[in-house]
């Protein structure tokens, strides 16, 4: 038993030894021509010869240096989306009631009539009525945040 230990611990000792004689035969030129794959000899000599390869992006960005530290990483917003439709009848001032609760953005999605829905001229919001005029009539997109 304890031979076998003792041949063991040999062993290992000896190993690195053994293997320097592999890093001996390839000096360190030789090693950067090394790629993946087979290479035929007398084939096209590697155009970028050293080991470091320059990049490929056309403008690399610069180095940003040490600036803050990221964030705690916040989920993005959420929001939830309604459609209301209102029309101006016969040319005339109309407008359609919505809740404002949360709201964050009304525009206009999709317009129905001939007539143009232009914001602020003939279609707009006011507090929480949305108005067309002059023969205005499109669907509106409410969007609100959680």
């Amino acid at each position: 038993m304890t031979k076998t230990l003792f041949a063991f611990l040999i062993a290992c000792a000896l190993a690195p030894l053994a293997h320097a004689d592999l890093n001996d035969t390839m000096d360190n030129a030789e090693m950067s021509y090394i790629r993946p794959g087979p290479r035929p000899p007398g084939g096209r000599p590697d155009p970028y010869p050293g080991p470091v390869r320059p990049d490929p992006r056309p403008n690399p960005r610069p180095n940003p240096g040490p600036g803050y530290p990221p964030g705690p990483g916040y989920p993005p917003p959420q929001y939830y989306y309604e459609y209301v439709t209102c029309q101006s009848y016969g040319y005339r001032y109309n407008e359609c009631m919505f809740n404002n609760y949360r709201l964050v953005q009304i525009r206009i999605v999709q317009q129905h009539s001939y007539d143009a829905c232009i914001w602020g001229q003939t279609a707009g919001v006011n507090y929480n009525r949305i108005w067309v005029d002059r023969g205005c009539s499109a669907t509106f997109e409410i969007v609100r945040g959680y």
